[in-house]
């Protein structure tokens, strides 16, 4: 009986670990209007310096990490349910971003990525 205890929380303990550095996906909403996208993706409480953007043929990627601040100052978890971990997140548009302007905007825990495309690109 004592081994099987032993040999579940070995499995369960090397499952923490992976957990722990799995990759999240934000939420995202995706508009579209002539001439260009409005991509919205919620990241509360991560800093614009610890997310990266690019564009690769027609999709957009959106990269970084939430940082936990308290537990450096020495606090202990009781519960969690927000992730603090690295993220990523790929949006496929239709179209080649290619020749594209991509402009960002964070604001209150929002970024907004507008997607401005080249009319002779199309």
């Amino acid at each position: 009986m004592r081994d099987k205890v032993h040999r579940k929380s070995i499995f369960f303990l090397s499952r923490a670990h992976e957990f722990h550095e799995a990759k999240w996906m934000p939420q995202v909403d995706v508009y579209q209007r002539a001439g260009g996208w409005l991509i919205k993706c919620d990241l509360a409480g991560i800093r614009m310096e610890d997310i990266t953007i690019s564009s690769k043929g027609s999709v957009l990627s959106i990269a970084g990490i939430r940082r936990d601040p308290v537990a450096d100052d020495g606090w202990e978890h009781y519960s969690m349910e927000i992730r603090y971990s690295k993220f990523e997140r790929a949006i496929a548009l239709p179209e080649s971003l290619e020749g594209a302007r991509i402009a960002t905007h964070y604001h209150d825990g929002m970024l907004l990525i507008r997607v401005r495309l080249d009319e002779e690109s199309q």
